[in-house]
C-alpha cells in the first residue's frame, strides 16, 4: 500500500505540474489565471505531498488547500475565452480526492485501540452512565418521527449515552479533526445561522471530512452528485466543479436548515437523523448515523439503499457520539 502511495503521489505531482505549466504560458488565458497557476506550481512539490501522506494530521490540510486552489482555479479559468483549464485540471482534482481519502482509510486502520482505562466490557465505568434508567432500553427508540414527540427521547439518550471505550482514540482523533475545520464551516454558519459544530457533523458523517466532495453525500466535487440526493447541486446554482462551499451550502439549504431558529439538543439530533433518513427509527431501532461506538446502538444495518441487515454493525462513528465527546472535551458547549 506504502509503495502504491507513493507511485501515486509521484504520478499526481508530475501530472500537476505538466498541467500547469501548460496553463501558465497559454497566452489565451487571462493574465490572472496564468498568475493563479504559477502560484500553485510554486506550492506543489513530490516532497511536499510524499510528508502529508506520512502522517493524516499533515495530509489533511495539504490536499485540502491543493483541492480547494485547483477548484478556483478551475472556476477562475472557467471564463477565459481560450484554453481547456477546467478539462486539463479535472484529473488532478480527482486523483487529490482519491489519494486523500486512501490516506485516510489506511490512518483510520492503524488507529491504536484505547488503554486499560476501560470497565470489564470495554464501556466507561458506571458514573459516566447517566441517567440510564430514564432513557429508552438500549437499541430502542419511539417510532414517531415528529420532534415534539420525541424531543425528551433525545436528550434522555443523549445523556445517557455511554463510549466504547474500544473506540475513544478513533472519536478523539474525529472531534480533532473536526475542530480543526471550524474557521471553514464557520464561513458557512455566518451565511446561513447554522451551528458550526453541526455542519462539521454532517461532514464527518458523510465524507470524512473530505472537502473533494458534496456534503449532500460524499460524491465528487467534479460533477452533481449521482446519488440520493441526485443532481445537485441545480444548475441555477452553479456548474461542476463545484467549490466546497458552494455545494455545502446547497445541502443545507435544500432541507430547510437555514430556516431554523430551534438549535437545542433535541432539534439538532433530529436534523441529523433527518439527514441520513427515519428507516431505522420506524423500525423502533437507534440509528447507528447518531449512535455507533456507543452502547445506545446494539447493531443492525441498511447495508444498501432499503436493504436492512439485522445482524449488519455499523464500523463508523455516530454523530451524536461524536458530539458527546466534543462536549466533554469543550470544544462545543452542550446544546440546551
Amino acid at each position: 500500500m506504502a509503495d502504491d502511495l507513493q507511485t501515486r503521489i509521484s504520478n499526481l505531482a508530475s501530472l500537476s505540474l505538466s498541467q500547469l505549466r501548460a496553463i501558465s504560458e497559454d497566452f489565451r488565458h487571462p493574465d490572472d489565471v496564468q498568475a493563479a497557476a504559477r502560484d500553485l506550481i510554486n506550492n506543489i512539490s513530490d516532497a511536499r505531498l510524499r510528508a502529508a501522506v506520512a502522517s493524516f494530521t499533515a495530509a489533511t490540510p495539504i490536499f485540502t488547500d491543493l483541492t480547494q486552489r485547483f477548484v478556483d482555479l478551475t472556476t477562475l479559468a472557467r471564463t477565459s475565452p481560450g484554453g481547456d483549464a477546467v478539462g486539463t485540471l479535472a484529473p488532478v482534482v480527482r486523483q487529490l480526492g482519491e489519494i486523500f481519502e486512501t490516506v485516510a482509510d489506511v490512518e483510520r486502520d492503524h488507529l491504536p485501540q484505547a488503554g486499560s482505562d476501560e470497565g470489564q466490557d470495554g464501556r466507561a465505568p458506571g458514573p459516566q452512565a447517566g441517567p440510564v434508567a430514564s432513557a429508552p432500553p438500549p437499541g430502542t427508540v419511539n417510532t414517531s418521527r415528529k420532534l415534539s414527540e420525541i424531543a425528551d427521547e433525545y436528550s434522555r439518550m443523549f445523556d445517557a449515552a455511554v463510549m466504547d471505550l474500544s473506540k475513544k482514540t478513533s472519536v478523539d482523533w474525529l472531534a480533532t479533526m473536526l475542530v480543526s475545520f471550524r474557521k471553514t464551516y464557520e464561513k458557512i454558519q455566518a451565511d446561513l445561522k447554522i451551528p458550526w459544530h453541526f455542519i462539521g457533523l454532517i461532514h464527518c458523517m458523510e465524507s470524512n471530512f473530505n472537502f473533494g466532495t458534496h456534503l449532500h453525500n460524499g460524491d465528487s466535487l467534479m460533477h452533481r452528485t449521482i446519488n440520493v440526493p441526485k443532481g445537485r447541486p441545480p444548475a441555477q446554482v452553479a456548474d461542476p466543479p463545484f467549490a466546497w462551499t458552494t455545494s455545502a451550502m446547497d445541502a443545507l439549504t435544500m432541507k430547510g436548515f437555514h430556516t431554523q431558529t430551534d438549535w437545542s439538543l433535541p432539534a439538532q439530533l433530529f436534523r441529523l437523523e433527518q439527514y441520513n433518513g427515519f428507516g431505522y427509527r420506524m423500525r423502533g431501532r437507534a440509528t447507528p448515523y447518531l449512535w455507533s461506538f456507543s452502547d445506545r446502538y446494539t447493531g443492525g444495518k441498511f447495508v444498501k439503499d432499503g436493504v436492512f441487515d439485522p445482524a449488519a454493525t455499523s464500523k463508523q462513528c455516530g454523530a451524536a457520539t461524536l458530539l458527546k465527546h466534543l462536549v466533554a472535551r469543550g470544544d462545543v458547549a452542550r446544546p440546551q
